[in-house]
């Protein structure tokens, strides 16, 4: 059984404030009872994990040169260094 502390310490790792800890012990219960039915599934042979494709049903590789990368580098935002700046995430 998942304890309160267990759920408050989750939270404590990932940097997250949780308000109800209470409401996600059934719920982290439920991810652990599903990983104990992957683990008890049976295979009778390695052909059931896998799906063999033919090659002459995949797509022919076709190169597709993109010449404006020069034009779209230039219309990023660079910061004092000249690096790339990217979106922060939140």
């Amino acid at each position: 059984m998942v304890e309160r502390r267990e759920i408050e310490h989750l939270g404590d790792l990932v940097r997250i404030e949780l308000k109800d800890p209470e409401k996600f012990i059934k719920q982290v219960e439920e991810i652990l009872n599903y990983f104990d039915k992957l683990d008890n599934v049976q295979f009778d042979s390695d052909q059931t994990l896998r799906k063999e494709i033919s090659m002459e049903n995949l797509r022919d590789d076709i190169h597709e040169p993109f010449d404006n990368y020069r034009k779209l580098i230039a219309e990023l935002k660079k910061d004092q260094n000249n690096y790339t700046r990217a979106p922060k995430m939140i």
